[in-house]
């Protein structure tokens, strides 16, 4: 998708008007409608200027919709597939990471859209540590700090019918296929992995991972 249909998607996901965005740029709403239209252009300000106004970063308009409820039902997915012991933080963050791009090499797109940047560690999701964060003060997740400055992510023993309507039965099982080819490996083994795969090795630190770069991964090193 292109950058304008990627606004257009995210101006009506919002619930907003051609004459609320036009408003916003202090143009007609004339002139709005032809930016959509692709007969006039956008300037680098403008998306600056919008990428505020929605409340999301600039790379979303090149890149698409994130649908971060979604990722968070993945979260707790496959957070819940490590009911005994709980899933270290780092192994969760590549565990959504492979489903999101595994998703993408079968199907040409993925699971949530959210974006996954070049870290240290390997790809982490912009909202992954957020989401972290509210999941725990929401007490829909629990952290054990272990030694090393190991954390442990796990579901309240409590907590029942948490809903995963947004995954379909085969992302489900995708999910689940991912967490039991990763359930007995430990983190530094998992980081290694994503240090050897294209989507890593292609970007510089804290770049945007296009989702495309996966199709040049071998299909035995997808996950």
């Amino acid at each position: 998708m292109s950058v304008i249909d990627n606004l257009i998607e995210l101006r009506k996901k919002t619930g907003h008007s051609q004459e609320d965005v036009a408003d916003k740029l202090g143009i007609t709403r004339q002139t709005y409608s032809r930016i959509e239209g692709n007969d006039a252009p956008l300037t680098t300000r403008q998306l600056d200027t919008l990428a505020s106004y929605f409340g999301v970063p600039v790379e979303e308009f090149f890149y698409g919709v994130q649908n971060v409820d979604k990722f968070k039902q993945m979260y707790l997915f496959a957070v819940n597939q490590f009911k005994k012991a709980g899933i270290p933080k780092t192994k969760l963050a590549k565990i959504l990471y492979f489903a999101d791009f595994y998703h993408y090499y079968n199907n040409l797109e993925s699971m949530s859209g959210v974006l996954y940047r070049c870290k240290e560690y390997g790809p982490l999701a912009d909202a992954f540590l957020e989401i972290t964060d509210v999941l725990f003060e929401t007490g829909q997740i629990q952290i054990e700090c272990l030694s090393l400055g190991v954390q442990m992510i796990s579901i309240p023993k409590q907590l029942n019918n948490i809903d995963f309507s947004l995954l379909s039965s085969d992302e489900k099982k995708e999910i689940k296929t991912i967490c039991a080819r990763w359930k007995d490996s430990n983190v530094q083994t998992i980081v290694d992995y994503t240090h050897k795969q294209k989507p890593w090795m292609s970007c510089r630190t804290n770049e945007v991972i296009p989702y495309e770069l996966i199709l040049q991964e071998n299909p035995d090193h997808v996950f």
